[in-house]
C-alpha cells in the first residue's frame, strides 16, 4: 500500500470552466436526503462534468486501479504470454490469454481471469474456473519487486506456506472480502455490514442505524470497480441537482451517537469526519506491537485514531486525487508544524538532529508495505525505549546500545528515565529477535543505513527462513544493501 486515502478535496474549488451562473440552482433539501442508496450513485464521470481537474487526477490515481476487469486499457501488468513458474512439484501456466492454469500429477486448474487487485508495487487476479461460478482471488500475483510471479505466501503473510496448496482449487467468494475496500458502492451496503453480527466496520458505517445484511458484496452492487469520487463522498444525485454534497450519511444515526457536522465544510474542517472516512477502508487487521501499533499497512487510520496527534487529518499530509497517493514529506512536517511551531526550526532537534525530520523521529518506518517499508501512523515519541520492540533513536543508530540511547535521551531531551539496557547493539539484538516481524525492521533499517554492509552476513541467513515472506523482503533489504555499497 502503498499508503491509498480518501478523496476529499473535490468540492473544495470551482473549475476555472465552470462560473457559478452555470451551476444548477439549489433546491431547497427534502429531509434526510438519501445519499447512500444505490439509485443516489451517478458514477466518476458525472462528477467530472463539475469537476474535470480532479476527474483528470482520479483517473490515473491507484485509487482508480484497486480493482479493475481484465479487458480495460492497460488493467493488467503480469506476463500472460505463456510464462510458467514451478512450484511444490507442479507448475503454474500464465496464459494463453487471460488465464492461469495450475498442474500437478493429474491434477489440473484453469482459471479464467476477470479483474485485477491493485497496480503499482503487487497486482492480484480474481478468477473463476467456469462460467457462471464464484469469481476468487487467485494463488500467484504479479510482484514487480520479486522479479514477477510469485505464490501468495511471499506477499501475504497471513498466509501459512506449509498448508498452502494452489492446485486444489479455490473456493472462498472474492466477492466476501476484496471488493469491500477495493471497490465502489451504496454506503448502505458498509452500514447494513456493520450492522450484521460481527459489526464489521471502522469508518462512519458504524454510526448508522441499518437492518443486517450479506457479507457477501455482489457484483451488480458496485458502482465502479476502484475507489472512484462516491467511495468517500457518498452517493452525488442530489448534489448534482443542486444540494450540497456531504460525507457524512444522510440517515438516522443510531441511538446514543453524538450529532455529526451538517454542513460539507464543517464535515471537511472535522478530522473525525475525515479520517473515518478514510478508516471505512484503511483499519486492516495487522499483528501488533505491545502498544497497539500495526506491523503491516492498510491499518493507517486505527494507529492514528490511537496517536495523541487526535486533531490532524489524514488530507493535512494525502492528497487522494494525485496520481501517486504516497506521501508528500514536506506537506506532512508542515502539518507537524501547523500546531508546533517552535519545532519548525531544524535547530530545535540540536545534538545533530539538523537533517532529520518530525516524521524520523516520530513516524518511523516499521511497516511492511506493499514493496518497502513505510511509516507507521501511530505517532508517537520515542521517549520510553526498549530492547523488545525498534525505537526511532536505534533504527538510525543501530550500532549503539539501549543504554546510549536512555542516556542521549536524558541528556539532550531532558527526560527522566532511568538507565537501560547492556552494552550490546540493539541492530544485532533486532536482526536475532524471535518474532520475524522485527528482524524484517531491522533488516530494512540496515538497508537504509551505510551500516548495511557490516551486517550482509546476518541478514543474508533470512534467505533460508522457513516463513516464505520473511525470505522475500530479506531478498528486498540484501538487494539494497548492495545497490547502496556499489
Amino acid at each position: 500500500m502503498r499508503l491509498l486515502l480518501l478523496a476529499c478535496v473535490a468540492c473544495t474549488s470551482t473549475p476555472a470552466s465552470t462560473t457559478a451562473q452555470e451551476r444548477p440552482p439549489v433546491r431547497q433539501p427534502d429531509k434526510h436526503e438519501s445519499n447512500v442508496t444505490k439509485a443516489d450513485y451517478v458514477g466518476p464521470r458525472a462528477c467530472g462534468e463539475c469537476h474535470p481537474d480532479q476527474l483528470a487526477q482520479w483517473s490515473q490515481s491507484l485509487h482508480r486501479v484497486m480493482n479493475a476487469k481484465v479487458g480495460d486499457a492497460g488493467a493488467v501488468i503480469g506476463n500472460f504470454a505463456g510464462a510458467r513458474l514451478a512450484y511444490k512439484g507442479g507448475e503454474v501456466v500464465f496464459g494463453p490469454g487471460r488465464t492461469m492454469t495450475l498442474r500437478k500429477g493429474d491434477r489440473v486448474v484453469r482459471y479464467a481471469v476477470t479483474r485485477t487487485i491493485g497496480r503499482r508495487g503487487l497486482q492480484e487476479y480474481v478468477g473463476r474456473e467456469s462460467p457462471g461460478a464464484d469469481e476468487v482471488r487467485l494463488p500467484f500475483g504479479w510482484w514487480p519487486r520479486a522479479g514477477g510471479w510469485v505464490p501468495q505466501p511471499a506477499f501475504d503473510p497471513w498466509l501459512d506456506e506449509a498448508s498452502f496448496d494452489p492446485f486444489t482449487p479455490v473456493r472462498e467468494p472474492w466477492a466476501e472480502r476484496c471488493p469491500w475496500c477495493h471497490s465502489t458502492y451504496p454506503f448502505a451496503r458498509r452500514i447494513a455490514r456493520a450492522a450484521g453480527p460481527r459489526g464489521l466496520g471502522h469508518g462512519l458505517e458504524q454510526y448508522f442505524a441499518g437492518e443486517p445484511g450479506s457479507e457477501r458484496l455482489a457484483v451488480d452492487e458496485q458502482v465502479t470497480t476502484g475507489i472512484s469520487c462516491e467511495s468517500c463522498h457518498l452517493g452525488g444525485r442530489a448534489h448534482a441537482s443542486g444540494q450540497p454534497i456531504h460525507f457524512v450519511p444522510q440517515v438516522p444515526a443510531r441511538a446514543g451517537v453524538a450529532a455529526w457536522p451538517t454542513t460539507f465544510a464543517d464535515e471537511r474542517r472535522d478530522a473525525r469526519v475525515v479520517n473515518a472516512v478514510c478508516a471505512q477502508c484503511h483499519s486492516g487487521p495487522s499483528p501488533r506491537l505491545a502498544d497497539g501499533t500495526a506491523l503491516r499497512n492498510s491499518s493507517e487510520a486505527l494507529d492514528l485514531a490511537a496517536s495523541s496527534c487526535t486533531g490532524i487529518r489524514c488530507i493535512d499530509c494525502h492528497d487522494p486525487h494525485r496520481a501517486d497517493s504516497r506521501q508528500d514529506e514536506a506537506r506532512a512536517i508542515a502539518a507537524c508544524t501547523h500546531c508546533h511551531a517552535t519545532q519548525a526550526d531544524p535547530a530545535h532537534a540540536g545534538r545533530g538532529h539538523a537533517t532529520t525530520t518530525c516524521l524520523d523521529c516520530h513516524m518511523p518506518r516499521i511497516v511492511m508495505g506493499i514493496d518497502r517499508y513505510v511509516r507507521t501512523h501511530r505517532i508517537s515519541s520515542p521517549n520510553h525505549p526498549t530492547k523488545d520492540a525498534p525505537n526511532a533513536c536505534n533504527l538510525c543508530h543501530l550500532d549503539r546500545s539501549l543504554a546510549w540511547t536512555t542516556d542521549e535521551l536524558r541528556a539532550g531531551w531532558d527526560l527522566k528515565l532511568p538507565r537501560r539496557g547492556g552494552d550490546e547493539s540493539l541492530g544485532e539484538v533486532w536482526l536475532a529477535s524471535k518474532s520475524p516481524a522485527i528482524r524484517l525492521i531491522a533488516a530494512h533499517a540496515y538497508a537504509r543505513s551505510p551500516l548495511g554492509r557490516y551486517e550482509l552476513a546476518t541478514i543474508e541467513r533470512g534467505l533460508t527462513d522457513k516463513l516464505a515472506y520473511v525470505r522475500a523482503w530479506m531478498q528486498f533489504a540484501i538487494t539494497d544493501i548492495k545497490r547502496r555499497s556499489r
